[in-house]
């Protein structure tokens, strides 16, 4: 039995030198909330929660696990996490509900599931993605992802230097610019490389219709988000009914039964669930026993915690995916644990330490901290 004896918040932000486009609007920093939860054993997991958008959003959610969660869960005890989230749910649901913020409300749920399960790897004396799948192989390919359209080849070979050959592009900003976009990739790309295409849903309906059609290429591995995640099922249809491009999608759904029906009933090429934002790592293996695992490939955006966990998962589930790696410097990132995580080869490879592998350094912490509960 684990003996929750401690928890820590940490709300962490880097201000950007270049400011990230979005059909959205403009990510002018990078925010992190990292949480540390320890056992009466002093074993420690990990795990981050979802804050990227809006830019005040991380010091709400802050103050909700500050004020919320860590009184409710201090002290509780499990025997393994695959019914943690729910004790969560069960018992603070209805405040939410009440608020009318259950956005807020999985993304702390999630990033505590991600923590406890590090921390049951860690009391297992096992890697996490072991403790998930015992075939795990250690290592995952990256994908660079937070390419704006001004800065797409100069990033592309920014990411080619790590050994990465996939790379994905943000669009639908401008019809124009992303046919001149599109035609000047075509020529970049190598024919062992691949683009994938983030609309963020920016485009609507008749609009992903008619840009889709002139985007069939052998070279685009998916399209993602061409249209908003709330749009109704015929309308997804419609458009995978439209075009021989793979379509992505997942980041912004927060339903396990939505993932899965619009992945088997309307056969939607992948499903990217964001393991920071929605159901944490429990997510994943409920979801993998309903959806082919070669269709699942997780969306991620944030700090070096939760880029190692949804590396971690990810091996599990399919060791020849691909996961997200944004491109963009950011020392949240990858120098937030006492040993920089490296790209080598276009992989992320996993040490024999247990859980995520790594451990942070408070140093760096304290260097980026805005608040935390300590």
């Amino acid at each position: 039995m684990i003996n929750i004896k401690d928890i820590k918040v940490y709300y962490l932000e880097y201000p950007l030198i270049n400011s990230i486009n979005t059909s959205f609007g403009l990510m002018n920093s990078r925010p992190a909330i990292i949480l540390q939860v320890e056992d009466s054993n002093k074993n420690i997991g990990y795990g981050e929660v979802w804050c990227n958008f809006p830019s005040n959003g991380a010091k709400y959610r802050f103050e909700l696990i500050k004020n919320i969660f860590i009184p409710f869960l201090q002290g509780k005890t499990f025997v393994d996490p695959n019914n943690f989230i729910k004790l969560i749910s069960e018992k603070l649901k209805t405040i939410f509900v009440q608020s009318g913020d259950m956005g807020s409300f999985n993304n702390i749920c999630a990033g505590f599931d991600c923590a406890i399960w590090d921390l049951f790897a860690k009391y297992k004396s096992t890697p996490l993605h072991k403790i998930l799948n015992k075939d795990s192989k250690n290592s995952i390919s990256l994908y660079a992802s937070g390419i704006n359209p001004s800065e797409s080849i100069p990033k592309i070979n920014e990411a080619r230097e790590l050994g990465i050959k996939s790379f994905k592009v943000k669009i639908g900003f401008n019809s124009g610019l992303d046919y001149e976009l599109m035609d000047l990739l075509y020529k970049e790309i190598k024919n062992d490389e691949l683009i994938m295409l983030d609309v963020n849903q920016g485009w609507t309906l008749n609009n992903a219709i008619n840009y889709m059609k002139n985007m069939n290429n052998n070279k685009i591995k998916w399209i993602e988000e061409p249209i908003s995640a709330l749009s109704s099922y015929e309308d997804w249809a419609i458009i995978k009914n439209s075009t021989k491009n793979k379509i992505a999608l997942g980041e912004n759904i927060n339903s396990q039964s939505k993932m899965i029906e619009l992945s088997n009933k309307l056969d939607i090429d992948f499903i990217q669930p964001d393991i920071t934002k929605y159901g944490g790592i429990s997510l994943i293996i409920d979801l993998k026993k309903h959806i082919k695992n070669e269709k699942i490939c997780l969306h991620f955006l944030g700090s070096g915690v939760g880029l190692l966990t949804s590396a971690h998962v990810l091996a599990s589930i399919d060791s020849n995916s691909l996961l997200e790696y944004d491109i963009n410097y950011n020392p949240l990132r990858n120098n937030i644990f006492m040993h920089d995580i490296k790209v080598i080869n276009g992989k992320i490879f996993f040490t024999k330490n247990y859980g995520i592998d790594y451990v942070l350094n408070h140093d760096f912490v304290n260097k980026y901290l805005v608040s935390t509960n300590v």
